[in-house]
């Protein structure tokens, strides 16, 4: 069992103290019980899509189920040891934790906090105005969008070259229309 949570959210003060004693009863079940700071592990909150807090996963072989039941000691106890979890429908494979949909999530988490560092960085240890770091990193992404999009347009001419001018007809053509240009202005 997994509890999502956050340091300053009440209602998962609240259950400290319940996930604890459920956490000791755990060892003597053979159950691991363990919770995930989401601000500490932005990467794994991203994987769970975690919209509220706190938020309980059982794991089992590798399958994933969200707990939805009562957060008492003796409620948690049973879901694990009478296996209430086998009637809770798994997550999707599409949006299990090791999915390719939730690696790409929990990048975008990741990269939004190395963003906020780095806005945190600029304007506490730098002393660059917010409005400044806004600007930097305003020019960041505009000129990372064209290098991107510049690269996609090699590839793709690369892949699929244009057929207009890859025909020795059109090279003949243009060599025509140059010599008739010429041939009319020197006369």
């Amino acid at each position: 069992m997994i509890e999502f949570y956050a340091p300053w959210c009440p209602a998962c003060q609240q259950l400290q103290p319940v996930w604890k004693e459920f956490a000791d009863w755990g060892d003597d079940m053979g159950v691991n019980i363990a919770k995930v700071d989401v601000t500490e592990q932005p990467g794994l909150s991203g994987r769970f899509i975690i919209t509220s807090l706190p938020t309980i996963y059982h794991c089992k072989d590798g399958i994933f189920r969200k707990y939805q039941g009562a957060r008492t000691k003796e409620d948690f106890l049973s879901f694990v040891d009478e296996q209430k979890w086998k009637s809770v429908e798994p997550v999707s494979s599409w949006f299990g934790p090791s999915s390719f949909l939730m690696n790409s999530m929990s990048a975008l988490f990741k990269l939004s906090m190395f963003i906020r560092r780095c806005h945190n960085y600029m304007t506490e240890q730098l002393g660059i105005p917010v409005w400044g770091s806004y600007v930097i990193f305003g020019l960041a992404t505009l000129f990372s969008g064209l290098a991107l999009g510049l690269l996609l347009v090699f590839i793709a001419d690369f892949v699929f070259p244009s057929r207009r001018f890859s025909s020795p007809d059109y090279y003949q053509s243009e060599f025509n229309a140059f010599q008739y240009v010429h041939l009319q202005t020197a006369h």
